[in-house]
């Protein structure tokens, strides 16, 4: 079995290149594949996309050196060449194509294949290696249609509303409150954002996304009818704001029927930025390559699965590293 020189170092190593794709510790040289804050951290060169590089810039100022790269221009750097292609998980969002002399290898990053609203889906991108991440890697994780999803979620707000109470919708500040402000757009509601997904979807706006009419919750403008906020904001001051409210948790881990009690939430919607299970192994087959790694989530489940459907798969945490040198 032929083994491939990368290598799993708090992220994905090409030691060969000296180049590392999302690592968590700060690495000489690195790769940033979209600006959630568990890929980004403080290099003293990294590249991304435009957009990842704007957005990074705003959520970590005195971040380190950030090479903004548009989507299908190739860099040439030592012993490798870098392109970008849409990875569809946020704005900015990349798919990441090094190509060495022992072939080319395709880092997903997070990864989304559906259509949303802000940003571009995935495409399949023809690699020797493909490096493929496994946050939803089981086949309990097969997401439903993301229309009946919003339909089923704004029939939530409509009915908290008929009760006299304001719905607060969970999401992310980065990538899934936009979505979900996307998702209102013909409502006709009073939208208000935490502050810290208010800035961010200004930054949204900067970058030529579009929404429906908006407010922060800090703003004393008179009470909105919906309120979308980070899961991690604390919801104890809401009630002064905004009177009696429900929560709603908007994410694929929505088809864990525990999540409800555990979010201690009213309700739970799996809307999601992430590719589903069947959604992983489709693009796995797609892009056919002679390697596929698994990395971070339920990446040993998946490699099973992938192998099961025919294909080379094994998570990159289980690779044997001491053949490599």
């Amino acid at each position: 079995m032929t083994v491939y020189p990368i290598l799993w170092d708090s992220g994905v190593y090409l030691p060969d290149q000296g180049l590392w794709l999302d690592p968590r510790q700060p690495r000489p040289r690195a790769v940033i594949s979209h600006a959630h804050s568990d890929h980004v951290a403080a290099h003293p060169l990294a590249y991304a996309t435009p957009a990842t590089q704007r957005l990074v810039s705003h959520r970590r100022p005195s971040l380190g050196s950030v090479r903004g790269v548009p989507y299908g221009e190739p860099i040439a750097l030592e012993r490798c060449r870098l392109t970008f292609f849409p990875a569809g998980h946020v704005l900015g969002s990349a798919q990441t194509l090094v190509e060495t002399e022992f072939g080319r290898v395709l880092y997903t990053g997070d990864l989304k294949t559906r259509t949303g609203f802000t940003s571009a889906p995935a495409t399949p991108v023809p690699a020797d290696v493909l490096v493929l991440e496994s946050t939803f890697g089981k086949p309990h994780y097969r997401f439903p249609d993301a229309a009946e999803v919003i339909a089923d979620m704004v029939s939530w707000c409509r009915s908290v509303l008929d009760c006299r109470a304001t719905p607060v919708l969970l999401g992310y500040s980065l990538g899934k409150g936009q979505e979900i402000l996307s998702a209102l757009a013909a409502e006709g509601l009073s939208i208000a954002l935490h502050p810290s997904l208010f800035g961010v979807t200004e930054v949204y706006r900067e970058l030529g996304c579009e929404f429906p009419a908006y407010q922060s919750l800090a703003q004393p403008d008179g009470k909105p009818t919906v309120v979308i906020t980070p899961p991690s904001a604390r919801r104890n001051g809401l009630k002064a704001l905004v009177g009696e409210f429900k929560t709603a948790a908007l994410t694929g881990w929505a088809m864990d029927r525990s999540l409800k009690d555990r979010l201690e939430v009213d309700a739970v919607f799996p809307l999601s930025d992430h590719a589903d299970f069947e959604e992983l192994c489709c693009y796995a087959e797609q892009v056919d390559a002679a390697m596929t790694y698994t990395v971070l989530g339920f990446d040993e489940e998946l490699a099973m699965h992938l192998r099961r459907r025919g294909l080379r798969a094994k998570a990159l945490t289980d690779v044997d590293q001491l053949r490599l040198f």
